[in-house]
């Protein structure tokens, strides 16, 4: 069974080599360019004429994170019952491209979206030689072209995939939670929920449970189906603060270029400001027996691993969010011989490889950080780079007695 996965719709620009074009512009459809590119036309768009609006963005290929020769998308909305086609204009040369689309599921497999996808093998020739393409339900959809120009795959494809989006990773829940949608429009739709969130956390919105479609049994060529930081599919995730009933919002607008320049969100509600002046700050672990006064090992920093908040020596850089750099210190801890810890930061579990750096020591280890020699520290200074709504980055200074 062949199988597909989602592509990224953040390429700015066409592989073509774009030439100079001339604008066609009249006061009744301001927005008609006359550029080289891929378009999606036909009654199911709503656009009567070639519209900077519709033409296509490259492809982003998952795998490789590189653009892809060959390959376009767009999300589009379109019309139930109502003729589309693609089309390619080089010049004056304007190519047809269309497909017999057959449903297919991919049963969510290969982290694809469970949803019942449109594909078929492109063909191409004149207005008059290609017969258009139909969706069965008005929608919002993600399409992605190939042409094989590489020859991964069997043949070039063209995949429609209809378009639900909802949020994953909210309160550290990487399930998929769907979100509520707007009437079907042509030129805008919007999804919403409304949320509490325990802490502060990261998430995406991504499209029918699913990360990405295959487009090739080898795996070879995958396609993004989830937004991240700036509205760019694949990209980073994105921050989450904390509150209750905060209403988060996804607006999709007709658009050509970037994936940015089609997406937004926004939050709006009871967000919580945290203020890290008061976290918990320190180690927790069983490397500090040897202290006065020992915490309880794996619990959260108490007695000599618990850092003291450092006013003088921060700086917060907007009193709004509380964002800024904060620093912590912990005066005169003892670190045992073979034993381990980990940097504890608000609740969170810090080990080696996440977000914190050692100036000062060198501790070794794959997850837990593990203690070399028994040493005692006359200082022990944390600095916190806090972005409103997460640490960023945690350097944590160690001063030999």
């Amino acid at each position: 069974m062949r199988t597909f996965k989602k592509f990224s719709l953040f390429a700015a620009a066409l592989t073509l080599v774009f030439s100079a074009f001339t604008s066609c512009k009249s006061d009744d459809d301001p927005e008609v360019i006359v550029e080289d590119g891929f378009y999606v036309t036909g009654d199911a768009t709503g656009g009567s004429t070639l519209s900077v609006n519709y033409r296509m963005a490259s492809g982003l290929n998952e795998v490789t994170k590189e653009k892809r020769s060959g390959m376009y998308e767009k999300y589009v909305a379109l019309e139930s019952n109502k003729d589309f086609t693609l089309l390619l204009k080089e010049g004056t040369v304007e190519t047809k491209y269309s497909a017999v689309l057959e449903e297919f599921n991919t049963n969510g497999e290969n982290d694809q979206p469970t949803v019942t996808l449109l594909k078929g093998t492109l063909i191409s020739g004149t207005a008059a030689e290609i017969a258009p393409m139909k969706v069965t339900t008005s929608g919002l959809y993600h399409i992605v072209l190939d042409l094989n120009v590489d020859g991964d795959l069997a043949n070039p494809l063209i995949v429609v995939a209809p378009v639900e989006w909802g949020i994953r990773g909210v309160n550290g829940d990487w399930g998929w939670k769907k979100m509520k949608a707007s009437d079907f429009n042509r030129t805008t739709m919007t999804w919403d929920t409304t949320i509490a969130t325990t802490s502060a956390s990261t998430f995406k919105f991504a499209y029918g449970g699913g990360w990405k479609i295959q487009l090739d049994d080898a795996g070879l060529v995958k396609a993004n189906t989830n937004l991240g930081v700036d509205m760019i599919q694949g990209g980073s995730d994105i921050d989450m603060p904390k509150g209750t009933d905060i209403k988060l919002t996804l607006t999709w607008t007709l658009a050509g270029g970037d994936l940015s320049k089609s997406y937004a969100m926004s939050l709006t509600g009871d967000i919580i400001i945290e203020d890290p002046s008061t976290f918990v700050v320190g180690f927790s672990g069983n490397a500090f027996g040897s202290n006065t006064t020992p915490p309880s090992e794996w619990g959260d920093p108490s007695g000599a691993t618990l850092a003291v908040y450092d006013a003088a020596n921060s700086s917060i850089t907007n009193e709004a969010t509380k964002a800024g750099t904060y620093v912590y210190n912990i005066s005169n801890l003892t670190m045992d011989a073979s034993k381990e810890f980990k940097v504890r930061y608000n609740g969170a579990w810090i080990g080696v490889g996440g977000i914190a750096t050692m100036d000062g020591e060198t501790f070794t280890g794959t997850d837990n950080f593990i203690v070399g020699e028994t040493t005692t520290y006359s200082n022990v200074k944390f600095e916190v780079a806090w972005n409103g709504s997460k640490a960023t980055a945690i350097k944590v200074i160690f001063t030999k007695i």
